[in-house]
This record gives structure tokens, sequence and C-alpha cells, in this order.
């Protein structure tokens, strides 16, 4: 398919190819813009499972809102085939770029991998693993020192919770790359973010020291090495590194994935706090893609055999946490991140979640409660109630609800005034679970991700925060309903936790207010950007 018609898109030209399937530059005829197109082999949508489930993470993908993720327009079957149509971007892959200038600088490497790391904690809060981390699949944009850099290729990315998941090799080629493949991936074992997070560490041994963690030419030499082998520091390989990064790098590639970072974005932090220690600034982190915001995607049907788009259960995830580990003790104070909008407007799923509406259509603050929950103690209130930026009184033990929470505590007024009228905090059995709540929340109140640079209260939509440093702790969302209510509604992955503020009738100032309080720092409120 070198060039013609793909359905609504007229091949331009080749421009990757791998074992999966290839990428081509197309022009779509119906939106008239030029995009890439990536069209998975034949054989994949021959297997119905295979087909199903490609769909269904194709949409908890395309509903990433992470600048770091190129964002997927549309996916589905034509003639035949499985396709993802994503945003075309220029730039160099990180792997042509160490092969024609080898290692690089420490900071620049460090930043590269954090900007990746970003990308990946997004897709592992959907219940994502991308499972092919490496340099090919990094996009670097802009000039050394201000890069901004994409994840690309989650044509197999899989869900965390997905027991049949594909095995090592399929149709002849390797799901993964050998060179940066987790341990338990040789073994067949069940993967989570951690085996990303292995990825990610082989991609920054590489950055930093020219060459990759294990040599070898065929794939039981590359098997021994990764399930046996402990590779050689990186300081060894490459005079002048901050002697920090060994212990970064070191633990990433630990081959017990309970001993790795819990997160990408906590290896991505300790490598610039390694850098810090050693003398070395770290470089400044691009957060924003180049450009303006680009449209709101579309979910959109197609006539022609073969395509659909079934609704996507909300993600299930029971891998480790993602995000910073704070203190439950001292909740972080929040910082403002709105990413970038990248994902499909998400399926309406109201009669799943049991969400409480009112005669005028507003859904309410609180939801529909079960008759089987049990009143929590008090230290599981306690520990709740660390989630919220300021003491209140007047909190109680809450029945859980159709989210699926383990505990909940229902709470008065804040005594920090402007600010809520009642708060609701519920705790879930892992971070996945608080985000699935999260986002059925928004499904319920059709709320939409919010573009780069937009954030509450001058907005309504959701995206995510950042924690004292600046990494990913969580989402935010927040609405007036049309009877004039201020609600304000976070995550904390540390916590497990989802908190619902309200300001009963206060309107759009209302809005304001609860952003204000919910910073936790009423004078120097910081934003990020």
């Amino acid at each position: 398919m070198e060039s013609g018609r793909f359905g609504p898109y007229r091949i331009e030209e080749l421009i990757g190819r791998g074992g999966m399937g290839e990428v081509y530059r197309a022009y779509d005829t119906e939106h008239r813009r030029t995009v890439a197109l990536k069209v998975l082999s034949s054989g994949l949508a021959g297997d119905d499972g295979y087909r199903e489930r490609f769909r269904r993470e194709a949409h908890a993908a395309a509903r990433l809102s992470e600048p770091h993720v190129v964002p997927i327009h549309r996916y589905g079957e034509i003639d035949g085939k499985l396709f993802l149509d994503m945003r075309l971007v220029k730039g160099v892959d990180l792997g042509d770029l160490l092969h024609a200038h080898g290692a690089l600088e420490p900071a620049r490497a460090v930043a590269v991998v954090g900007q990746v790391a970003r990308a990946l904690d997004a897709a592992h809060a959907e219940g994502l693993v991308h499972r092919d981390v490496k340099p090919s699949n990094v996009l670097v944009t802009g000039e050394p020192g201000d890069e901004f850099v994409y994840l690309v290729d989650f044509g197999i990315a899989w869900s965390a919770a997905d027991s049949e998941g594909p095995s090592l090799t399929q149709t002849g080629s390797a799901v993964g790359s050998f060179d940066y493949m987790a341990p338990e991936r040789f073994m067949e074992r069940p993967i989570d973010a951690r085996t990303d997070v292995y990825s990610l560490a082989c991609v920054l041994f590489e950055c930093l020291a020219g060459r990759r963690p294990f040599t070898g030419d065929n794939l039981a030499t590359m098997m021994y090495a990764h399930l046996n082998t402990a590779p050689p520091p990186v300081s060894a390989l490459r005079a002048g590194l901050p002697g920090g990064l060994d212990a970064v790098v070191a633990r990433g590639l630990a081959k017990d994935p309970a001993a790795r970072w819990p997160s990408a974005g906590a290896m991505a932090a300790a490598a610039r706090a390694a850098l810090t220690s050693g003398g070395v600034t770290p470089q400044q982190e691009s957060r924003f893609a180049p450009g303006p915001p680009p449209p709101q995607p579309q979910a959109v049907g197609m006539s022609g055999p073969g395509w659909t788009m079934p609704p996507a259960p909300p993600p299930s995830w029971s891998g480790p946490p993602v995000g910073a580990v704070t203190d439950p003790g001292r909740p972080a104070r929040r910082r403002w991140l709105p990413w970038a909008a990248a994902g499909v407007v998400a399926v309406a799923v109201a009669a799943v979640v049991g969400v409480v509406v009112s005669q005028d259509g507003d859904p309410d603050t609180t939801t529909t409660p079960t008759t089987s929950a049990a009143p929590t103690t008090s230290a599981e209130d306690a520990e709740l109630l660390a989630a919220l930026p300021s003491a209140i009184d007047g909190c109680s033990p809450a029945t859980t609800s159709a989210l699926g929470e383990v505990a909940a505590v229902d709470c008065g007024a804040s005594p920090v005034q402007p600010g809520p009228s009642a708060v609701q905090v519920s705790r879930f059995t892992d971070s996945g679970a608080a985000d699935a709540a999260f986002l059925a929340r928004v499904d319920a109140d059709g709320l939409t991700p919010l573009p780069s640079r937009e954030t509450c209260p001058s907005t309504q939509g959701y995206y995510y925060w950042l924690d004292d440093d600046r990494q990913t702790a969580g989402r935010v969302g927040c609405l007036t309903t049309t009877r004039g209510d201020a609600v304000l509604f976070w995550t904390e992955s540390a916590g497990q936790v989802l908190v619902t503020a309200t300001a009963a009738g206060a309107g759009t100032q209302g809005l304001a207010d609860l952003v204000t309080w919910w910073s936790g720092d009423r004078s120097t409120t910081t934003f990020a950007g």
C-alpha cells in the first residue's frame, strides 16, 4: 500500500515499518488534514479476540490527555485491516539521535527520559502498559535544551488487567524489543507499570552510556542477560557522570519488579535529584507541545465493513501506584498542570455509575448509597481526611456507593472560608480504581479533557495536577451545575482517594474559591507552565 487509497485516506508515503504493521504519511480527505496512519498487519484483524481488545485499548489510549503522547484522532477497521489515525509529528527518533551523536549530556538525557516518564505515568493511570518502550519509539522535536519529546506507538499497548494479552511473540514477530524487554516478559509472567519502568531504565542507560545495558546477537543471549546478568554501572562506561545516577539506573533495572521504582515518574525524579547532588543543573523539561493546542478530537464512525466503536469500560488496574508517593499525614501543595486534550469524548456511563440526578438534570455531589457498606473506623477516617488541604470538623463515616470505594466519610463546611460547604472523601483499593471512579464521574458530568494551558476555574473540564516535586499526583476536575453549585473533585494516586468538594449555590466565584482553598496556600497559589 505504498500509494493509493485506504478508506477516506490518501496514502502519500511509507514512513515506518515494524513487526506489528506499517506507518504512512496520509491525507484524511474527510477532515482535510495530514496524519500519521498506522495500519496493522492483516493477520491481527483475523483474530476476533485481538481485534476487540485492540479497539478497547485504542479507546483508552485515545483518552490520554497528556501532551507527550501523540494524539489519536480515530481508530477502527477498514477492508479487514485495523488502523490508528494519529497526529503527524515531525522530529527525529531517539534511536537515530543516539546512533548519529552517541551518548547525550546527562542533563539532556534525564530531561528526555523525564518527558517519556510523564507519558507512561498517564498511560499507567489508565491501566495501559506500553510494552515497547525503546529509543526508536521516542520522538524528539526542537533544539537541544528546548526539546519536546513524544512517546509513540501505542499500537501494542495492553491492559495490565487483561489476562488474555498476547504472548511474547505473535504472527512471527516479537511483541516488544528484546534489547529493552523486562525479565518477566521473557517468562511470560503478568506485566504492569513496572515492566515499562524497566524498559525506560534501559533507555536511560543508553542515553547516558551510549550503549545498551546488555549486548548479544540472538534471543537466547539477550534472554539470559536480562534474567541473570547485572548491567555494568553507567559511570564505569562513561567518566564524569554524577555518581548517584548509578543507583537510579540499577534500581530501574532490578530483575524483581517489586525492587524497581514504583513509577516512571519516580525514577525520573530520582534521576533529577542525582544530577543536582552531583553538581549538574537539571534541564528544564518542556511541558507543552509546540504550536497551538490541537482541536478537540472526535469519536468518528465510518460506513464500510467492520467499523464499530464499542464503549470502553472504566479502566481497572491492580499494579503499583503511579505518581509521587507523599506522606499521607501531610497533603502536598497542589500545582496545576493543564495537559493538552488528546482523548476522544468519553462514552457516558451514568447508568453504571449510579449518580443521583436532580429534577433539573444536574448530577448531585453524592452517589447512590448501597445497603451493604460497613462504617469506617476512626483510624480510617483520619487517614482519609489527610487528603484534605485543611482540617474539617463534623465528619462522619459514610456508606460506600456504586463507585466501589472501600471506605468513605462525609464532612460539613471547611473552617477555611471561602471554601466548600460539603466534602466527601472516598478511598479505593488502588490508584487505578480511584482513577476509574474519577473518570466515571467525568463521564456522568459530561466533562472533557482541557486543552493545553487551560485550567480550572477559568475553564471547566479535567486534567492532571502536580505535587511539590512537580510529579503527576492525580487528576482534578471542576464544574458549576445549572443550579449554581460549584464542584471541584480530584484524585490522589498515593492515597488512592477521590475527593469531592462542593460550594452550594456559589457559582463561578465559588469555583474560583474552591481552587484557592484546594491549592493549600491562599497567598501564593502557583500555576504550572
